[in-house]
């Protein structure tokens, strides 16, 4: 099997990610790439990391063009899908990267560990947003074991590729270098998506959320502390949800971003005593948190194992 992949907004940050996976796959071609600003170019020489991987040529988004695809990618700015796939409506499958669609009738949401059941035979999938990734994969468990007793409060830290490829003030290096600061305090967009994910295994209790700008290219690194009930082995409980996810890995010391660059891998570690427990989750937000993980559901989608063409060794040291 051989599905072609157009991918929409390829020049992004996320779009050339995307490309990159796709590349790397072994039962899925790109065979079209869009991007208004570069049409005509080749793909490698807007991502020039892909020189020599491929000879796709980039063109201006063709709806009928798309549609005769097996897949359409979306790794558009946040607003513009929503537009994008009503011209789609033939297409066979389409992923929507962006989150127009994560709440909406009629599309999977594509969180594999969490949502995997509801995969198999989708053809409109929502991939989950990168914050969210890091949080359901810390949280989810709690909810399902009902481990946690009051609130979760939870800290995590975002590379400035999160903002996109567009410029903006916030993201700018001179102003997230030598620098951590707080943004969107306990009003994180991404939350409404946590809890609707949450919401389907349990109980969600008050969720506290402080995400910080961080002085990092790619990653996010989530901490979530919590009180567990009485008699609850948090560890144990993580180790059993976990247990055959082949995306997770569970860790004996805090995880760290340089040992998940460049891949589709979470790792996760937990620590509990004097009553608290601590969730510890790093993932790097432009393929765990982004592309890989929606390439992850696109393989549940076809009835492929979650990890096919996504089993690569982190980017380090």
């Amino acid at each position: 099997m051989s599905l072609r992949v157009g991918v929409v907004g390829a020049t992004g940050y996320v779009g050339a990610e995307l490309a990159r996976w796709i590349l790397g796959h072994p039962h899925l071609t790109l065979s079209a790439a869009t991007s208004r600003d570069h049409a005509g170019a080749p793909l490698a020489q807007a991502v020039p990391a892909l020189e020599g991987f491929t000879d796709v040529r980039l063109s201006a988004p063709d709806s009928a063009a798309l549609c005769a695809l097996d897949v359409v990618m979306l790794a558009t700015p946040h607003g513009v899908s929503r537009t994008l796939v009503g011209d789609l409506a033939t297409a066979p499958i389409i992923v929507d990267l962006s989150r127009d669609h994560r709440h909406a009738p009629g599309w999977v949401y594509g969180q594999p560990e969490w949502n995997g059941a509801a995969l198999p035979g989708a053809t409109r999938i929502a991939a989950p947003g990168c914050f969210a990734t890091a949080l359901i994969l810390s949280t989810a468990p709690l909810i399902a074991s009902g481990a946690a007793a009051g609130p979760l409060s939870i800290v995590a830290a975002t590379g400035s590729t999160g903002s996109g490829a567009t410029p903006k003030s916030a993201a700018h290096h001179p102003t997230r270098f030598v620098n951590l600061r707080a943004y969107k305090v306990l009003q994180h967009q991404h939350i409404p998506e946590v809890r609707g994910m949450l919401e389907q295994l349990g109980q969600t209790p008050d969720l506290r959320f402080v995400p910080w700008s961080a002085p990092v290219d790619r990653g996010i690194f989530a901490t979530t502390l919590l009180t567990p009930r009485s008699g609850a082995d948090i560890a144990a409980i993580f180790a059993d949800a976990y247990e055959t996810a082949p995306l997770v890995r569970l860790r004996e010391e805090s995880p760290a971003l340089r040992c998940v660059r460049g891949s589709v891998l979470a790792d996760i570690a937990v620590e509990q005593r004097d009553g608290a427990a601590a969730v510890l989750c790093a993932i790097d937000n432009l393929g765990r948190g982004a592309a890989g993980q929606a390439i992850a559901a696109l393989n549940l989608a076809l009835g492929l194992p979650a990890d096919e063409g996504l089993r690569f060794i982190p980017l380090t040291p």
